[in-house]
């Protein structure tokens, strides 16, 4: 029974994997280029904070409770 619980976190896992390194690659031509004007700076930030706390909040979730 223990070994079919990892294997879903296993999965669940990889399928949520999925769509946030779709987003990555998405916003990687934004993240190349807005650092270097001064007014996009703070938004270039904001992306990446956005990046951080969906990558926490799927290595979370998939933590044994």
């Amino acid at each position: 029974m223990r070994t079919l619980r990892w294997a879903q976190r296993a999965l669940i896992v990889l399928v949520s994997t999925l769509p946030l390194l779709l987003v990555t690659l998405a916003f990687l031509p934004a993240l190349l280029v807005l650092p270097f004007r001064a007014d996009r700076a703070a938004h270039a930030q904001a992306m990446v904070r956005e990046l951080t706390a969906w990558t926490r909040a799927l290595l979370l979730s998939s933590r044994e409770r």
